[in-house]
């Protein structure tokens, strides 16, 4: 008679936390939206999830068709009640906006309606699909961060730099290994500047070479980097 109970019991708790952990579902264009909820304290999960569905939609279209490029399909998109949620479901700090992993084809997205309060959900979601359809390494000596600095600086989702004191080595070799190591900090104040300095490699060099040699970069790693990166830090000096 126990072990009925604690069956029964594994089972109301199992289905409980199912169905809280994903309380509204929508497919749009290929895309599988889910919002994770433990506590279901949303009012109207079903609304929140059919309008972010709908703005990421039209703004991964948007994005698609400035690049030229086909929408691959299948990803899963999570948007998280709380930031606790967030943290609980995507494995990242509470305080990141949102995540995707090209691993496993998912975004994790804080709440649409806390993101709009602070101004940035639009670009949240265009930095998100800027690595969505950013292009692939073909080559292991490529650093995550350049992909990083590439979104960030099409689509910055922190304050941008206030001031001219950042420091930036003088070789490629000590920048990559500096933004390689920072890159998966925890401390805030860290991430902060280490983002700064991306956004402003980034944007030097979209704005010098562009951006079809941007992501050209992104796929393979051009001996030409040591001297282009040389002529960035020389142009702050």
């Amino acid at each position: 008679m126990r072990s009925i109970f604690i069956i029964y019991l594994f089972f109301i708790i199992f289905f409980f936390e199912a169905a809280n952990a994903q309380s509204a579902k929508r497919k749009v264009e290929g895309f599988e939206f889910y919002f994770l909820d433990d506590w279901n304290r949303q009012k109207n999960p079903e609304k929140l999830l059919e309008t972010f569905a709908e703005k990421f939609a039209a703004e991964i279209r948007s994005e698609s068709e400035r690049l030229e490029r086909r929408i691959p399909q299948d990803a899963q998109i999570f948007v998280s009640e709380n930031s606790e949620v967030f943290r609980k479901y995507s494995g990242q700090p509470g305080i990141t906006a949102a995540f995707y992993s090209p691993e496993s084809n998912k975004f994790f997205f804080q709440n649409p309606e806390s993101l709009a309060k602070r101004g940035i959900l639009d670009t949240v979601i265009k930095h998100e699909i800027c690595h969505f359809l950013a292009p692939e390494s073909k080559s292991s000596a490529i650093s995550f961060w350049m992909q990083e600095s590439y979104c960030e600086s099409l689509y910055p989702t922190n304050p941008k730099p206030s001031s001219a004191d950042l420091k930036f080595p003088w070789s490629w070799e000590k920048f990559d290994e500096e933004c390689s190591k920072e890159i998966r900090t925890k401390s805030g104040a860290k991430k902060k500047i280490l983002y700064q300095k991306l956004f402003l490699w980034g944007s030097w060099l979209l704005k010098t070479k562009g951006e079809a040699r941007f992501r050209a970069f992104l796929e393979i790693q051009s001996p030409d980097i040591q001297n282009i990166y040389s002529q960035f830090v020389k142009s702050r000096y």
